[in-house]
């Protein structure tokens, strides 16, 4: 198992020192909001070409203001995964006073499982906001994973007949997209099939329970939940979508194949399947 090239895990002598300039504030900035970006994910966020990010990312890793993570593969090589490096923070605190910092290159949490998660969450999320912009809207929230870790709420819901159980609510993220037609609330869910359909039900139930019990709007200011599942199979979509609709989830809950989520489809395309119907729609109409 191949999980690196050494060439590109080993940094260079360099004699002089980097003048920083906005740009390169501003992408030390972004990697630290998304926690981990390829570069072909800076170049959407950016509108950079390929060239050219590569030569801004190549000079902040050099200068140890970026670091650099692999994926273990079985053939080939993994893309260049970029995460903060302890003189990005130090910039992000003297330049934008950023102060509570705690997430560095060496953080024990960047396993490739987290990697792998979190670069599918970001894809998603990159896509909501390039599509965004170029609809004229506007991702006015978006509260990742971790946060929503660090203060979850929890439910009680009906598993059997006469048995209550107590489940935490954990989203892989949480957003709002203003809209010309209003604020857009959605919970988002990325599988990638390690769940049991059992656990997803569960699930369900916990966020449909979430909103009927009012806790959602007491803590969102909101009665709109949208709750989107993105998955890496077609069968798998259908496996989810069932299991959704055999406990009575129906048009708060919709499903789309990760491999047809970009920039051009994500809103005004008809990649959505909503649990109870067969047709698929765009999730902005």
């Amino acid at each position: 198992m191949d999980q690196r090239n050494p060439r590109r895990n080993r940094r260079a002598k360099v004699s002089r020192s980097m003048k920083l300039m906005s740009r390169d504030i501003a992408i030390i900035h972004t990697v630290y909001q998304y926690r981990v970006l390829r570069q072909n994910q800076l170049e959407r966020l950016f509108g950079r070409s390929r060239s050219v990010m590569q030569r801004v990312l190549l000079r902040l890793y050099q200068h140890q203001f970026l670091d650099r993570r692999f994926l273990p593969v079985y053939a080939g090589s993994s893309p260049t995964l970029y995460v903060l490096d302890k003189r990005g923070a130090e910039v992000l605190r003297t330049q934008l006073g950023l102060d509570d910092l705690t997430w560095y290159s060496s953080s024990k949490d960047l396993k490739p499982d987290f990697l792998e998660h979190t670069t599918a969450i970001n894809d998603f999320r990159i896509a909501v906001t390039v599509s965004a912009q170029i609809a004229g809207y506007e991702v006015s929230t978006w509260v990742s994973e971790s946060a929503l870790k660090a203060n979850y709420d929890r439910v009680s819901i009906r598993t059997q007949p006469n048995k209550l159980q107590t489940v935490s609510l954990i989203p892989d993220s949480y957003f709002v997209l203003k809209t010309p037609f209003g604020l857009l609330n959605f919970f988002l869910e990325v599988d990638r099939g390690s769940e049991t359909i059992g656990r997803f039900k569960s699930k369900i139930l916990a966020y449909r329970m979430y909103h009927q019990s009012g806790a959602y709007k007491r803590r969102y200011q909101s009665n709109r939940m949208r709750i989107l599942t993105v998955t890496t199979g077609v069968k798998r979509l259908e496996n989810l979508k069932a299991a959704t609709e055999s406990v009575g989830g129906k048009h708060r809950f919709w499903f789309a194949h990760l491999d047809d989520i970009t920039p051009d489809t994500i809103l005004n395309q008809p990649v959505w399947y909503m649990a109870g119907e067969e047709q698929r729609r765009s999730l902005i109409e």
